[in-house]
């Protein structure tokens, strides 16, 4: 018991700092920081030391295979790279972050796992909130990071928290990024969902955990993490659908959802610009357009194997010193994921990473057919995640990068005929189902 609440500690906090990076660097300098980082990683270890069976089976299947060739290729882009060292830094802070997640995967049984993170989700968006309301009220009423010191004439964007919580301005929170804050709800209103499902929440927490999520998406108001909910809505009621109807029903529901889907890429411009106009976003999604030029641009100088790994920019080594700069702020990311993947290894390195992407998208799917509690937070999750990563770059560090791991190498492959079986049974008597190996998230 003791060991277990000890395991059960360590993933809370190991989670926390995953997906608070940013709140821990500003409080804590990156001095701070990396002690942090180092302590866990340690910790980390010594789990996956006493669980080396366990992560030993994890490994060696089949459904490691994208992430390994990933990190190697990371590993081998050092050969290459216009900054050797940086890289290499950069690719022991990647397995490092691998690890972190790993060891969380093997601190317990799924659903623990899957409870310790919705809970480290919602006491963020607690804190977050709490923060906010503090700075507001504070003399100053606005926060820089602890430890630095920036100047004169700072941007908006490098402040801790600009206090807006009470004047209808978008909170920061304690990750310091309105965006970030907006989506550590979706995924803390995913996690609840899966949780009520399974029937693993007092009814007591369940309203106070919902008006937590709805009021931080509301103060952060993010538009791709606004349409990252819906599609997660969308896809969730496909899974549900598929589940309840017959041969033909599942065919006719198909054919709708792939016109959906095309209706919207064809149409997306128009669809979302009433949603960016309610936002205060331009249609070009905050300069996202321009910065995707530029990044482009930079990629075909080095179009086969990029200029290196390097994960968030270095603002100090060429091609990222001054490679976006927008009102003043200096942008370390392309805001896009894959195209951040094809600037720094190129060729190769997309290819692992749509490897990574399809694998567990698919596993994800025959899983979320099969109709018990979990089976479809996986799907749900990927989805938040891969929307994220069309307008973040956030899928490829930190809690993304952790989160996408864990997936990637613990949601089991499901036989068609099985899932297909299993939802079967459910649309004749719709019940919990049959049981299947379950998820790890």
């Amino acid at each position: 018991m003791r060991r277990q609440r000890a395991r059960t500690v360590f993933a809370f906090a190991a989670l926390f700092s995953l997906w608070d990076g940013d709140g821990v660097r500003d409080a804590l300098s990156w001095w701070g920081f990396s002690a942090v980082s180092l302590v866990l990683l340690v910790l980390s270890v010594i789990m996956i030391v006493q669980e080396r069976r366990a992560l030993r089976r994890l490994l060696l299947s089949w459904s490691a295979v994208p992430v390994l060739a990933f990190t190697a290729i990371c590993l081998l882009s050092t050969a290459w790279s216009n900054y050797p060292l940086v890289t290499a830094l950069a690719c022991l802070i990647q397995i490092g972050t691998s690890t972190i997640g790993l060891a969380v995967l093997l601190s317990g049984p799924p659903r623990h796992i899957v409870f310790v993170f919705g809970l480290m989700l919602h006491v963020h968006l607690v804190l977050a909130l709490l923060f906010e309301v503090g700075v507001a009220l504070s003399p100053a009423g606005q926060i820089l990071p602890l430890w630095t010191n920036y100047g004169a004439n700072v941007p908006g964007a490098y402040y801790w928290s600009q206090g807006l919580i009470f004047q209808g301005g978008r909170i920061q929170g304690i990750v310091a990024n309105a965006n970030l804050t907006c989506f550590i709800a979706l995924l803390a209103l995913i996690l609840l969902a899966a949780l009520v499902r399974a029937r693993a929440i007092r009814p007591l927490l369940l309203i106070p955990a919902v008006v937590v999520d709805v009021l931080a998406i509301a103060l952060t108001r993010s538009a791709t993490v606004l349409i990252a909910g819906g599609l997660v809505l969308v896809t969730a009621l496909i899974v549900l659908g598929y589940r309840r109807f017959g041969r033909r029903g599942r065919i006719a529901l198909g054919v709708v959802a792939v016109g959906t889907v095309a209706a919207v890429g064809l149409g997306s411009s128009r669809l979302f610009a009433p949603l960016l106009r309610v936002l205060g976003k331009g249609d070009d999604f905050t300069g996202r357009f321009e910065i995707w030029r530029l990044v482009w641009e930079k990629a075909q100088e080095r179009p086969a194997l990029g200029w290196g790994w390097i994960s968030y920019w270095a603002p100090w080594v060429d091609p990222y010193r001054r490679l976006v700069i927008r009102d003043g702020v200096q942008y370390l990311q392309a805001h896009n994921a894959y195209l951040d993947v094809v600037l720094q290894v190129g060729l190769p390195g997309q290819v692992a990473l749509v490897a990574i992407v399809g694998s567990v998208v698919h596993r994800s799917l025959r899983l979320a057919l099969v109709p018990a509690p979990y089976t479809a937070l996986p799907l749900l999750l990927v989805v938040a995640l891969l929307t994220q990563a069309l307008a973040e770059s956030r899928l490829l560090i930190e809690g993304n990068w952790a989160l996408l791991v864990m997936l990637a190498v613990a949601v089991p492959s499901v036989d068609r005929s099985r899932a297909a079986a299993a939802a079967l049974r459910a649309a004749e008597a719709p019940e919990d189902g049959a049981a299947v190996p379950a998820p790890a998230l």
